[in-house]
């Protein structure tokens, strides 16, 4: 039987939206082909993270970003790590004046000129918070540190932020999350935070059409390829898409000739969120689970079996 307490967890977990969230608690788990899978090295279970959202490394550190679902009031945070998931102790609170500004946190992404960015994605409706990233660990929550804060109103089911290059131009991607013609749209900055609102004129760039139920989007800079991070299905399963994205731009479409570079089903029934890469397969993971909500594992495709002789049928 479902705990109250389940059920309210449930309920804030895929893109904040009650009634679908519920619909999934009721519903039989479906099934899909998968073609890896995910040997884990290391996994904490950080209760102060509440529903991990996702995680990154920045300057050496990991930081790792949930939704506090259970708390009065409900509210985002950041919370930091050393590269073997120990915690620090240093957490920044998305309040400002005592009040939640971020709630359900989704891509946090940074440059020098731009400084940083993080999503926010509550019933479906998405917000992104451009804010000094220092004063945020000096102060412990926003009061002081928000610069800019931008309505995503082009956004279908939520953002998630990720500052990318493509042809010489710094660009903020984006994709939805869904599977009614979900977009990867990439954003001139500039136009972004003058305007304060995706729906401006000259702020869309490009749009690419996507694959469905985009959980954060990681950047390849040394490859030039945007990393789909990817449900299966509405609130479960892992998938990594990775795309050429100078060839998706020029198709328009992720499923167009040598746009995919890559894609990775792992084994895994729960809610996979965030991803950073580590190298030669390792990577960081952030899953919305209880347990295990910080992962360190290599993504392995098994072997290909090869038929003994005289076992083959062929005579």
């Amino acid at each position: 039987m479902l705990r109250f307490r389940d059920a309210i967890w449930a309920l804030c977990l895929v893109g904040s939206t009650p009634l679908a969230a519920l619909a999934q608690v009721a519903t039989p788990v479906a099934r899909w082909d998968v073609d890896s899978e995910v040997r884990v090295e290391r996994a904490i279970t950080d209760a102060g993270l509440g529903a991990a959202q996702g995680v990154v490394v920045r300057d050496g550190k990991v930081y790792a970003y949930g939704d506090l679902v259970l708390d009065v009031p409900r509210v985002g945070v950041i919370r930091e790590y050393e590269q073997d998931l120990r915690p620090t102790g240093r957490v920044v609170r998305l309040t400002r004046a005592g009040q939640p500004l971020i709630i359900h946190p989704t891509g946090l992404t940074w440059r020098e000129k731009w400084g940083t960015f993080l999503g926010d994605t509550v019933a479906s409706k998405a917000k992104i918070v451009r804010f000094d990233w220092e004063r945020a660990w000096r102060d412990g929550d926003l009061d002081d540190a928000v610069l800019d804060v931008v309505d995503d109103d082009v956004a279908v089911n939520g953002c998630r932020p990720t500052f990318v290059e493509l042809a010489g131009a710094t660009l903020l991607a984006t994709a939805d999350y869904g599977e009614i013609r979900p977009e990867i749209r990439l954003y001139d900055p500039a136009a972004l935070l003058a305007a304060h609102r995706s729906s401006a004129p000259g702020v869309v760039v490009h749009r690419i059409l996507a694959g469905p139920f985009n959980q954060n989007l990681h950047w390849d800079a040394e490859g030039g390829r945007l990393i789909c991070v990817q449900n299966v299905v509405a609130g479960l399963g892992w998938r990594l898409d990775a795309i050429d994205l100078a060839k998706a731009v020029a198709d328009g479409r992720v499923d167009g000739p040598d746009v995919r570079v890559r894609r990775d089903t792992p084994a895994g029934l729960d809610e996979l969120e965030g991803f950073w890469p580590l190298g030669a397969d390792r990577a960081l993971f952030a899953v919305a689970r209880r347990a295990d909500n910080l992962v360190i594992g290599t993504v392995r495709k098994p072997p290909v079996a090869t038929p003994a002789p005289g076992l083959t049928g062929v005579r």
